[in-house]
């Protein structure tokens, strides 16, 4: 499988007005390729829209591409009010295969470590050991990659992971908890070059929720 997760930065003001503008076309949108949530920035980078698409490859998306500009009802926002758009194409690491869906919490913490050249494998195959003790306390949403190597362009070696909470109390009790669970804080520490970390609210109908 192949996963674009798609940010854009929008007007102030106006993020609101993008989510309704996207709702209005997301059945039909879904109809072409699946969707795998869709979130709105409550603290980071503000004003920003992320949606993450599944496709069975890159010549999948390609035709979804060539079919939603074919239609009248697309592109859904508003270009004035687009100021950024970042596309990174990604692999399901192999410690969550296939993204989790459903009523999974109310805020998404997701996470963006870079990681040295080629150990990327080396970290999924690390937390498929160690990700079923890590999810006792809350469950991993997904977890996407693009090692150097596998991708020609973009931005390489950037490893995603996207945890959901009830809400950002749930995320403390649970970061406080993390300490006991061994091996697991030092899971990414030999690996990691940079990381980062942001907190997305799902919208009514992303199917992480």
């Amino acid at each position: 499988m192949l996963y674009e997760v798609r940010a854009y930065a929008i007007t102030p003001g106006h993020v609101q007005e993008a989510v309704e503008d996207f709702g209005r076309i997301i059945e039909r949108r879904t109809r072409l390729s699946k969707l795998t949530g869709f979130f709105t920035c409550a603290l980071g980078e503000l004003n920003r829209i992320l949606h993450i698409w599944e496709y069975e490859n890159a010549a999948h998306r390609e035709s979804v591409r060539a079919e939603t500009l074919r239609q009248p009802w697309w592109p859904p926002l508003k270009r004035e009010h687009i100021h950024k758009q970042v596309t990174r194409l990604m692999r399901p690491a192999s410690c969550r295969p296939r993204p989790l869906a459903g009523a999974l919490g109310g805020v998404y913490v997701i996470r963006s470590d870079f990681l040295r050249t080629g150990m990327f494998q080396e970290v999924s195959a690390r937390w498929a050991e160690l990700l079923p003790a890590r999810e006792r306390l809350s469950p991993l949403a997904a977890a996407f990659g693009n090692p150097a190597g596998e991708f020609e362009s973009g931005v390489l070696n950037e490893f995603v992971h996207i945890w959901p909470y009830r809400d950002l109390n749930h995320w403390a009790e649970v970061r406080e908890k993390e300490a006991g669970v061994p091996g697991w804080r030092e899971s990414l520490d030999p690996y990691t070059v940079s990381q980062t970390g942001e907190v997305w609210l799902p919208v009514p109908y992303s199917p992480m929720h």
